[in-house]
């Protein structure tokens, strides 16, 4: 059996930074990633202001992302730019965003496993089996996304209530990067166009208790044959959302953070900075119970509205009336800035 003092679950955006702050302590750290490459997932890929504060940082080189106005469309009008500089996003590929964080993780000097899965987590006798391997630890995270194993073994509610659908269409730079509601279609939930570099994300999410995912990707194609986007050879993603946020720190050494801690927006489904901020201060209590976690607080204090506007927006009442206001909020210049300002604090 191998002894390992901080083992983290997940090698996506809080797991990574996790093992970097870890690593930089000078503490020992392994980090097990079931899939055998290091960063893809369904995802649009885009990063707002607050993401690109804290990864710049780290050393996200220039060039490296794709920067685009943000545009939204509220209750089918038009799309308008809320803010020039509040909602400029970048995108990059999950893929790319991955590769710099394992170089800076293992620069730190964690130890990184790729196609390691976990089988088994023993949370009495705090050991995991993965690979054939077990590995007893002193602390674990489990920062394993919304289909977390570790928030299963804690017995924590896991009901994924959201699901993402997208194309990543190659050679295509569809313009302008958007964000439109289509309230009569998928309910509360919204259509996107994000272009990168090589290929452009077209795609939409909504609760599954609204929109079904056959639903979704139903619509989805028929997004496409509008925009009159050819999908031949182009693989169709999907992945589920958890929202649900019951907490960081649990009795026995055990964490959790990013997807797999509930914290996307269930308003936005903004997930990586939420996974980088909690990432890196559970990462940081891990090492120092007391530690403050300032940007977790305030995007706790964030989500905690977005939900509540969420549960709102499910009521079609209330969701016709609500976007309607967003509306004519957007077509004011000077209410422009303070929607953007809610829509995207951390």
């Amino acid at each position: 059996m191998d002894d390992v003092e901080h083992l983290i679950i997940g090698a996506g955006p809080a797991g990574l930074r996790a093992a970097q702050v870890l690593a930089e302590a000078g503490r020992e750290v392994l980090v097990l990633e079931k899939r055998p490459e290091v960063g893809p997932k369904t995802c649009a890929g885009g990063l707002t202001a607050k993401s690109m504060r804290e990864l710049r940082p780290l050393g996200l080189p220039p060039g490296s992302t794709l920067a685009s106005e943000g545009h939204v469309a509220f209750a089918g009008g038009r799309a308008v730019v809320l803010d020039a500089e509040l909602t400029l996003v970048h995108t990059i590929p999950r893929r790319e965003l991955g590769q710099y964080q394992l170089q800076w993780a293992r620069e730190a000097g964690a130890t990184v496993v790729a196609g390691s899965a976990v089988t088994t987590i023993d949370l009495v006798e705090r050991t995991v089996v993965a690979g054939g391997r077990q590995i007893r630890w002193r602390h674990l995270l489990g920062a394993d996304g919304s289909d977390s194993a570790v928030r299963r073994a804690l017995g924590l509610a896991s009901p994924r209530e959201y699901f993402a659908a997208e194309y990543n269409v190659p050679r295509l730079r569809l313009e302008p990067l958007r964000i439109e509601a289509d309230p009569s279609r998928i309910g509360s939930g919204y259509f996107w166009i994000f272009p990168h570099h090589a290929y452009t994300s077209i795609g939409a999410v909504a609760p599954k208790h609204g929109v079904p995912p056959a639903m979704l990707r139903r619509y989805l194609d028929e997004r496409c044959d509008q925009l009159g986007v050819s999908r031949s050879g182009v693989p169709f993603e999907g992945a589920t959302l958890e929202v649900l946020h019951r907490g960081f720190h649990f009795p026995g050494g055990v964490h959790l953070a990013g997807d797999a801690a509930g914290v996307p927006s269930s308003l936005t489904a903004e997930g990586i900075y939420a996974a980088i901020v909690t990432g890196e201060e559970v990462a940081r209590t891990m090492l120092e119970p007391t530690a403050p976690k300032p940007k977790t607080r305030s995007w706790l204090r964030t989500k905690r509205w977005h939900d509540r506007l969420a549960r709102w927006l499910a009521r079609p009442t209330a969701r016709d009336r609500t976007l309607q206001l967003f509306a004519g909020m957007g077509e004011t210049p000077w209410l422009r800035r303070p929607l953007a300002s809610w829509l995207l604090r951390g």
